[in-house]
């Protein structure tokens, strides 16, 4: 088992929801230089959204469903934001570049550094198109509509409040244009005069366990600047028992891989939330174990001594083609069960 691995996999669950409802195109990135003034204007609300989320107070609860297989899942969770202190539920809480879980012994801080470097523009893999869209949580929305340049179907669709900015509602989209996973508000008021929005405040860390930016690794470590369709490294960071997550970006989403000296074992456990156990894929021709959380979509493998984890709330398309570009060594013998400590922190509830 792999404890270290605990506190890397728990940064990027600290943060999956609030990318879930704050698009996670860094802020100040500009469109390309082909963007036309529809996606211009695209741009324009989501830049106005991440400023929303940063800036306003607000409370509501918010419903995450997402397909594990054949299987349909939902979780629900309250959300509260005021005075610069976001918190998600009971066990996760934001301020600032800080992120913050609770565990048995108190709140531990896994995360305080912002993005080292901007991501690339979404308009160089997204078009982008902006049309009305439905009521969400009982409030008017402007939707932007997603598609992969050169490809006919929509890919994503954002709902954006029109009078706050704030993004209501976020679907990602099969090949039918079937939501397979999506975080909305159901409901979501302001947080002038809300007694539970007034009260919320940022808890006093019993211990930190925060990554150290890591701008040069040394063997088997290697940073990469690309991987996988249009992800451009963002920022590297190393934690304590050499746990190296590298972070990208592809304008709209992100994705992080995170690499440990060590081999895949103990017993494997049922995702939180009641997600399922797993399931074996090929990615390459090599055998990796995948999950589906509400947090995203993940991939644990193992090749020459390093065990890899990658992460991603984008499509899983985006994932295995990420993949492809890692190191991929079978381990001898079967498919090892993957730790506990991997699946585990696949929560946010």
């Amino acid at each position: 088992m792999i404890p270290t691995r605990r506190v890397a996999l728990g940064c990027l669950v600290a943060c999956s929801v609030a990318t879930g409802l704050v698009p996670a195109r860094p802020a100040g990135a500009l469109p390309g230089p082909g963007a036309g003034a529809a996606e211009n204007g695209a741009v324009e609300l989501l830049d106005r959204a991440r400023e929303a989320a940063e800036t306003q107070s607000f409370d509501g609860v918010v419903t995450v469903q997402w397909r594990d297989g054949g299987a349909q899942h939902s979780a629900e969770v309250a959300v509260h934001r005021a005075g610069g202190v976001l918190r998600f539920g009971d066990e996760v809480v934001g301020a600032g570049a800080r992120r913050l879980i609770h565990s048995s012994d108190g709140w531990l801080t896994l995360w305080g550094h912002d993005v080292a470097t901007l991501g690339p523009p979404p308009t160089a893999k997204y078009r982008l198109a902006v049309e009305p869209g439905p009521d969400v949580a009982a409030r008017p929305t402007d939707m932007i509509l997603v598609q992969l340049v050169g490809v006919d179907h929509l890919r994503e669709r954002l709902y954006f409040d029109r009078q706050s900015g704030l993004l209501l509602r976020r679907e990602l989209l099969d090949s039918r244009g079937e939501p397979y996973r999506s975080v909305a508000f159901t409901t979501i008021t302001s947080g002038s005069g809300s007694p539970e929005a007034a009260t919320v405040s940022a808890p006093g860390a019993t211990r930190s366990r925060e990554p150290e930016p890591a701008r040069h690794l040394a063997a088997p470590y290697k940073l990469r600047s690309r991987i996988g369709t249009g992800y451009r490294l963002v920022g590297a960071y190393k934690a304590k028992g050499n746990v190296v997550q590298q972070f990208f970006s592809d304008g709209l989403h992100g994705l992080s891989v995170f690499e440990q000296r060590g081999h895949l074992s103990g017993a494997e456990t049922s995702l939180a939330g009641g997600s399922g156990r797993g399931r074996v894929v090929e990615i390459s021709g090599h055998t990796m174990r995948a999950y589906s959380a509400s947090v995203g979509e993940a991939v644990v493998w193992e090749s020459d001594g390093m065990v890899y984890t990658a992460v991603t709330d984008a499509p899983w398309m985006d994932l295995t083609g990420a993949v492809q570009d890692l190191p991929h060594v079978e381990p001898p013998g079967r498919l090892r069960r993957v730790a506990q400590a991997v699946v585990s922190l696949f929560r946010w509830r």
